[in-house]
């Protein structure tokens, strides 16, 4: 049962309208990063731009992660909204249908943050020449995309409201960077900033001293609870609400 929802979610992402959305939206969000490009660096020399390449790897991972999210809440909740979720209902458990959820949202959400990325490094090729793509960057990008997809399927499955979804998945997110401002030590226990420490990204680049970080197996410790708070919550939920 589990491999026939696996096989279902999977054909499904061939037409799937909420993907090619959040890939417009990233792409579109990253080609923003070249209006705030200083006008010095680009005439700057090649060893100088390079030097942009760690926060702006940071910036692109976060712009790609809070999309996940949404992408990884909306797939749920539109199709919810359409029916297709009580059709499949109709057709397998509930606990495959929740299951074969999980690793499209993962695949999603990895394709959303390499729209980012690919969207930020063209507007750097347009602006001022481009910089080195790091591909151990790139890597930990898609990691962190498909970790916030399955986050927010998780938000998904909670809200089930489409509207709601959309307010709900990136600002659980996006707080982190509001808190910041005014309580660094507790924005690094935030899922956003756990989940960057986690897999080595620089949050210096989001307004995160070293001081105030969290050490990088406790950040992974608290980033996978985050996570798994997230879908046991919903899948719970799935799986004794009722479902038109």
């Amino acid at each position: 049962m589990i491999g026939r929802a696996l096989r279902m979610q999977a054909n499904s992402l061939s037409g799937d309208i909420v993907l090619l959305w959040m890939l417009g939206a990233a792409f579109g969000m990253s080609l923003l990063i070249a209006t705030g490009v200083p006008p010095e660096l680009i005439a700057a020399p090649a060893s100088e731009r390079a030097a942009l390449a760690a926060p702006l790897g940071t910036i692109l991972a976060v712009y790609g992660a809070v999309l996940a999210s949404v992408y990884g809440a909306f797939r749920y909740t539109v199709d919810r909204r359409d029916g297709v979720v009580a059709q499949r209902l109709m057709l397998q458990p509930r606990r495959a249908v929740l299951i074969g959820r999980i690793p499209s949202a993962a695949i999603g959400g990895m394709a959303v943050s390499a729209a980012s990325v690919v969207g930020g490094h063209a507007a750097l090729l347009a602006a001022m020449g481009g910089i080195p793509v790091e591909w151990s960057t790139l890597c930990r990008t898609l990691a962190l995309g498909a970790v916030a997809g399955v986050y927010g399927l998780g938000v998904g499955l909670v809200v089930q409201s489409h509207l709601l979804a959309l307010f709900i998945a990136p600002m659980s997110l996006g707080v982190a960077l509001l808190v910041a401002t005014v309580w660094p030590e507790g924005a690094a226990h935030l899922p956003l900033f756990a989940m960057l420490e986690a897999l080595g990204f620089d949050l210096r680049a989001v307004g995160l001293a070293p001081s105030d970080r969290l050490a990088a197996p406790v950040a992974a410790l608290l980033a996978g609870a985050w996570v798994v708070i997230g879908i046991l919550g919903g899948g719970i939920l799935f799986l004794v609400r009722d479902v038109r």
